[in-house]
């Protein structure tokens, strides 16, 4: 066996097990995700996690060191999600007053396509908004200032009325919020149909709310 054949093995060998630490790194945090909306925050271990996915506990201790670690790692993945979200409405229009819109539309969209996710962020620990590890990224700080960025260059287009920035970009969030959280916690009660015309009657009355007068 030549060098170079030896070389493309090991070269495969390793991309296969790093593969592999990769998969079983995501169904770490997959069951952890599903089990802490099952039973929160008391109700979770190690060692419910690993019997999820049928390892011991000492193989989730070799990728997290415990289990703020673990749900850290969780809600930092779902925010990565909602803020690339977050960035590609921002970017998909330059025009102020669209931007504001679709911003909210990528807000809703992420909530009803990732229920779980959205729950963990904005239902079940919303306290981990201003949370994160030392040393580690702040993807919660960047999705909260996409808003509030957006609002702005829309009042300095004068598309919206001037004022408080911050405080319009809650009346935002909070009317879109709303209407995410009925449809994730009453999905028997707000139907597709239904819960479509809720949303875009609550999204037209806060831009309306936000309208130049």
């Amino acid at each position: 066996m030549n060098v170079t054949r030896v070389q493309r093995i090991r070269t495969a060998s390793s991309e296969r097990r790093d593969r592999e630490k990769q998969e079983l790194r995501q169904a770490i945090l997959t069951a952890a995700q599903k089990l802490f909306l099952a039973h929160g925050y008391e109700g979770l271990s190690m060692r419910l996690v690993a019997e999820q996915i049928g390892y011991t506990p000492t193989t989730i201790y070799l990728y997290f060191e415990d289990k703020d670690d673990l749900l850290f790692a969780v809600m930092d993945q779902a925010y990565d999600r909602f803020t690339a979200d977050l960035e590609a409405a921002y970017h998909s229009t330059n025009d102020p007053l669209p931007r504001v819109r679709s911003l909210a539309e990528a807000y809703i969209h992420f909530a009803l396509q990732n229920p779980e996710a959205y729950q963990m962020i904005f239902l079940q620990r919303p306290d981990f908004l201003m949370k994160w590890k030392v040393g580690t990224k702040q993807p919660r700080a960047a999705s909260l200032s996409i808003l509030k960025n957006a609002i702005q260059q829309a009042q300095q287009a004068g598309v919206i009325s001037t004022g408080d920035v911050e405080l319009q970009s809650d009346v935002l969030w909070a009317a879109v919020h709303g209407a995410a959280a009925l449809a994730i916690t009453m999905p028997g009660l707000f139907g597709h149909g239904r819960i479509e015309r809720t949303m875009a009657m609550v999204l037209e009355a806060a831009l309306h709310s936000l309208s130049q007068q």
